[in-house]
């Protein structure tokens, strides 16, 4: 898709690549320089990202197309509790810094993960995802598919292809 069709990416890359998880956490994050604080208040907490860019075309990452690594520290305090929690979250891109900032890569992060609980949402409520039974092999996997197409706008398309249309007759 990069080079076909011209087309960028951010990739969250979470736990279940770990060796790519591993590369990013090791690399030398203290040392960057192009960083962007962001804080907001909303939802009965408060929350400060430190999102930090990493120029990576020459520390060996092996992942196609990268050039940049991101860094976002996120501390979250809870008004009502007092509870803080600390999440840290690895991206890459194949944006330039030229092309992205650490302000507009964490806006890109945060974007992305808003479509992805909108997502887990929809698909909790409508399928009931959270309280499935299906938990072995690729069961999982398949229903996230089916689940996947059938909210696909040419879900019909594939329902009635090489059917005769019933509005003739």
């Amino acid at each position: 898709m990069v080079e076909e069709k011209k087309a960028h990416y951010l990739l969250v890359v979470k736990g279940n690549q770990p060796e790519l998880h591993r590369r990013l956490r090791s690399l030398p994050w203290k040392d960057v320089t192009a960083r962007r604080y962001d804080r907001e208040m909303g939802h009965g907490r408060k929350e400060t990202r430190v999102t930090r860019a990493l120029t990576v075309t020459d520390l060996g990452l092996d992942f196609p197309h990268a050039v940049q690594a991101v860094r976002i520290l996120r501390y979250r305090t809870d008004f009502k509790t007092g509870a803080v929690s600390r999440q840290t979250i690895y991206a890459i891109t194949d944006l330039t810094s030229h092309q992205a900032s650490p302000q507009r890569l964490g806006q890109l992060a945060r974007s992305q993960r808003t479509i992805e609980n909108r997502l887990h949402f929809v698909r909790d409520t409508t399928f009931a995802e959270d309280a499935s039974k299906i938990r072995t092999g690729r069961g999982p996997e398949n229903m996230a598919t089916l689940h996947n197409l059938t909210r696909s706008p040419d879900f019909a398309t594939v329902l009635l292809d090489g059917l005769p249309c019933l509005a003739s007759t």
